[in-house]
């Protein structure tokens, strides 16, 4: 028998409605069965979020500055389904921090998160590697530096730089305290660039340390980057230094050596003054006749140059003078190594040794020979008889005898024996 009308068709509607509804909600359990086996969740690590630092006017408008402590990357651990968090990398989150929230031990929190909401709403940010920003925050000061000039390079052959003139004397540095501390001069590099006359250029201000480093830093602003330099640029002339005459030390004491600490030096003025100096002779200052010791000296030698002239690379000379007391030696000769001249008619005949002392350098005495020495009397016109006769020695270099030597000698008549053929 059929089943029609109203009531079989209600029935049969309500039953595929909720054979449908069914139908979906085991289709939707299998999906997500697959989805859970083929699409996992999955937990990775994101390595190198960079930190970015925001509302830094908060320190600015202090009249502050900061620097970052430790590292400004941050590594963070993520979790999602594999086919999300596969694909992700740094450059799909940031890291921010806000100095506005600088806390009184100079940290700063870390705020991670996905720039992309879509990206939000699939992962969970589990944990990160860093979670404040460690800062140091210094307060920003003035101070002002003279300013000094360095040359580079080189002016022209036979020329050099005699002096300069700047715009500015001083410039004004604003920076943190500890690096205004850490200023020990400001210079003004100037490149010579072969020049032969005068001239004038700006020059780039650099800043060094107590060690001679140049200190390169975002937080210094200068007054100025570069000054007016006006460059002198004169003739340069060497001229030897030489040591005149300096007299004798007292008796017995002789002059070993002499050195000057330099033996040239470099004049710097106008070519028309240079062409009149030659040398420089050194004599007024040096007095050494009541020396006994070595002598030593310093000079300065721009009383021995005209004015306008100016000395390179320092004016002062040292003279040292090596002052040693003579040796001395007793010599001995034998009469008959005393050679007599001008005896003419007569016979001179010497009765004794001459006995004297000799004195003079040490190494000079010490390799002394008598037979160095010669002795020589001269016996013309002397009548005869006994007399005391004068030696005249020749002596090696460096050796002196101080005292009049004289000697016995007696001079008799030639015997004239008057000879004839047999």
């Amino acid at each position: 028998m059929e089943r029609k009308g109203p009531q079989w068709k209600k029935w049969y509607e309500d039953y595929n409605v909720g054979v449908k509804i069914v139908a979906v909600i085991i289709a939707t359990l299998i999906w997500l069965t697959v989805i859970n086996i083929t699409d996992p969740e999955k937990t990775v690590v994101i390595y190198g979020v960079p930190v970015t630092v925001t509302h830094e006017e908060a320190i600015s408008d202090l009249d502050m500055v900061y620097e970052v402590k430790n590292d400004k990357y941050v590594n963070i651990t993520i979790s999602g389904k594999r086919s999300v968090v596969g694909n992700l990398s740094a450059d799909d989150f940031k890291a921010i921090a806000s100095l506005k929230e600088l806390s009184k031990v100079n940290s700063v929190p870390i705020e991670v998160s996905a720039k992309q909401g879509s990206i939000a709403r699939k992962v969970t940010i589990e944990k990160q590697s860093m979670q404040t920003l460690m800062v140091n925050v210094e307060q920003m000061e003035k101070q002002n530096f003279d300013v000094h000039v360095e040359y580079s390079g080189s002016a022209a052959s036979g020329y050099v730089a005699n002096g300069y003139t700047l715009s500015k004397n001083t410039i004004s540095i604003k920076a943190p305290t500890s690096i205004l501390k850490n200023i020990s001069k400001v210079v003004a590099e100037c490149e010579l660039e072969g020049n032969s006359t005068t001239f004038t250029k700006k020059c780039p201000l650099v800043m060094y340390d107590n060690d001679g480093n140049v200190i390169k830093t975002g937080h210094v602003t200068m007054s100025s980057k570069k000054v007016q330099v006006t460059v002198d640029i004169a003739q340069e002339k060497e001229v030897p230094v030489e040591l005149g005459k300096i007299g004798n030390p007292p008796e017995g004491y002789e002059v070993k050596s002499t050195l000057l600490s330099t033996n040239k030096v470099k004049l710097v003025g106008s070519s028309d003054v240079l062409a009149t100096i030659d040398k420089i002779t050194l004599s007024d200052d040096i007095d050494i006749s009541k020396e006994t010791e070595n002598y030593s000296k310093t000079i300065d030698l721009t009383k021995y140059i005209p004015v306008g002239i100016t000395i390179s690379g320092g004016s002062n000379v040292t003279v040292e003078i090596e002052i040693s007391k003579l040796a001395t030696k007793k010599i001995t000769i034998k009469s008959s190594n005393i050679k007599i001249i001008n005896e003419d008619n007569t016979n001179a005949k010497v009765l004794d040794s001459v006995k004297f002392t000799v004195q003079g350098d040490s190494d000079a005495i010490s390799k002394l020979k008598t037979s160095d020495i010669t002795a020589t009397i001269n016996v013309e016109k002397l009548a005869t008889g006994k007399h005391n006769v004068v030696v005249q020695l020749t002596l090696p270099d460096k050796v002196i005898v101080t005292e009049e030597v004289k000697v016995p000698v007696e001079i008799k008549e030639k015997d004239v024996t008057a000879t004839g053929k047999e």
